[in-house]
């Protein structure tokens, strides 16, 4: 689709490649192009760092009473294992954040696919933390009420565990959990920005799936409607996402051909 805005200096032509042509001349075109280029994801560093926090959580976990009971501090272990997991979840939000925004950015410039296939990857280690405190709160609760003594004492007669062994074990339930999601988390961006692909709705083969059937003999596949009206949804927003881009190109083309008439 090409649109061309007429000046009086010149004319601006729409076309299909993300550079911008300087005007060398009154009579020459300024050319906007829309190229289909890979958009690699940078949330690889981000998920390392999700990771990072989830080892050093349960190292601390087990790191800190050791530690507290050399140098004997005032705050007790119990209370330090707490105060590093609210830290922990605090610093998780913010990269949960990051990498949603990423995410929600890269469904936008056309990569769907992939989008639905990773959303929920990057909410379950905020989900599994925040469900870790809400057990952590209760524990503390218990603990208060019945674990009155040192908290690296053991609360029961029948079981041999403190109310640290117990946050331990918390922790360890939380990283068994929330790891292997962040690390298929992070192959599978790995792969999508070594693929180099293009965006999925404006891949060439986008026409020949919609003769491609799943259905067989006594079993109903998709339906291709849906299909085609999900897809055409999915375009609009990826059109509408460019068409805001080329406006804001064509309105500072537009100044700066005013400023040089």
């Amino acid at each position: 689709m090409n649109d061309e805005v007429s000046t009086v200096q010149g004319s601006v032509i729409v076309g299909g490649d993300s550079s911008i042509n300087a005007m060398a001349g009154d009579g020459e075109p300024l050319v906007i192009h829309q190229d289909k280029e890979h958009t690699p994801l940078s949330v690889i560093p981000a998920l390392y760092t999700k990771l990072l926090l989830l080892v050093s959580l349960v190292s601390g976990g087990f790191l800190i009473p050791v530690f507290h009971h050399v140098f004997n501090h005032v705050t007790d272990a119990f209370s330090w294992l707490q105060y590093v997991h609210v830290i922990v979840w605090a610093i998780t939000l913010v990269l949960t954040w990051y990498i949603k925004a990423e995410h929600k950015s890269s469904r936008i410039l056309g990569y769907h696919e992939f989008y639905n296939s990773t959303r929920h990857l990057h909410r379950i280690t905020f989900y599994v933390l925040s469900g870790g405190n809400v057990l952590l709160i209760i524990l503390g609760n218990l603990v208060n009420d019945y674990c009155l003594e040192d908290p690296l004492s053991s609360c029961s007669v029948n079981l041999d565990l403190s109310p640290v062994n117990y946050q331990q074990i918390i922790f360890l339930l939380e990283i068994c959990t929330a790891v292997p999601f962040v690390i298929k988390h992070i192959v599978l961006v790995a792969r999508f920005n070594a693929a180099g692909l293009i965006p999925d709705v404006l891949a060439e083969d986008m026409a020949l799936r919609f003769n491609t059937s799943d259905s067989y003999v006594g079993v109903r596949g998709p339906s291709s409607c849906e299909w085609v009206l999900e897809r055409q949804a999915d375009l609009l927003q990826v059109l509408r996402h460019r068409n805001s881009i080329l406006t804001q190109q064509l309105y500072a083309l537009t100044q700066q051909i005013q400023q040089q008439a």
